[in-house]
């Protein structure tokens, strides 16, 4: 048997290396050749440029819809706040009607009393004038009966003047100022010579009267007073 040399050991060594790296290389290009084909056939196609078209002026372009909701039903349906919203709302116009209608209702009754007002107004002035003429008739007559009264005791003799006003100081003491004052207005000389004929303490005392009655009132009893002296 031939021996084996070293040399040629190392050659067929190497080579058995070389070829076992030529196989790797080989296998790593096939891989990536591999790859690089799926890239290319996933890539979506090139578009080719087109040349842009000559742009025509249309107008302003209509506006743009808005897009239709998915649900029309949903869309139209009120939210609880919104229910409760629209019945607060109703509920304060209804108080709103009913509170007018009760302000036109007392606008009306207060529009019925005021013209109840007037006409009772109307009326008691009516009676008030009636009543004055009444009174102004009253008050012409009395002047005249006291007018006949004066002329009488003007005619009379001072002494028996005298003596009839002077009994009329306990019986009609009001009749007694009015024919006095009257026959002092008119006729102060008459009067005059009818207070000598009298007692000197009567004369006085009738004299204060009148100064009295000439006075006006202090107190609205005192003119009470004499106004019901006077009508009496």
């Amino acid at each position: 048997m031939t021996p084996v040399r070293p040399l040629m050991l190392l050659t067929v060594v190497l080579a058995g290396l070389l070829g076992l790296k030529a196989l790797s290389l080989a296998d790593e290009a096939a891989t990536l050749i591999s790859e690089r084909a799926d890239a290319a056939a996933a890539a979506p196609p090139a578009q080719e440029e087109e040349e842009p078209e000559e742009e025509v002026d249309e107008g302003p372009a209509p506006p743009a819809a808005p897009p239709p909701s998915a649900n029309p039903a949903l869309r139209a349906a009120p939210t609880t706040a919104q229910l409760g919203l629209e019945r607060r709302l109703a509920e304060r116009r209804r108080s709103l009607d009913q509170r007018e209608a009760e302000l036109d209702t007392r606008e009306q009754l207060l529009t019925v009393a005021e013209q109840r007002v007037d006409d009772r107004v109307s009326e008691l002035e009516a009676l008030r004038d009636e009543v004055r003429g009444l009174l102004g008739m009253l008050d012409e007559r009395r002047q005249e009966q006291i007018d006949a009264i004066v002329a009488v005791y003007s005619q009379l003799e001072p002494p028996a003047a005298a003596d009839i006003l002077t009994s009329m100081r306990e019986t009609d003491q009001t009749t007694l100022l009015l024919v006095a004052e009257q026959l002092q207005n008119t006729n102060a000389r008459k009067f005059a010579a009818i207070m000598a004929e009298m007692q000197p303490n009567f004369a006085a005392e009738l004299t204060y009267m009148l100064r009295m009655r000439a006075e006006p009132p202090e107190t609205t009893a005192e003119a009470e007073a004499r106004l019901d002296a006077t009508a009496g």
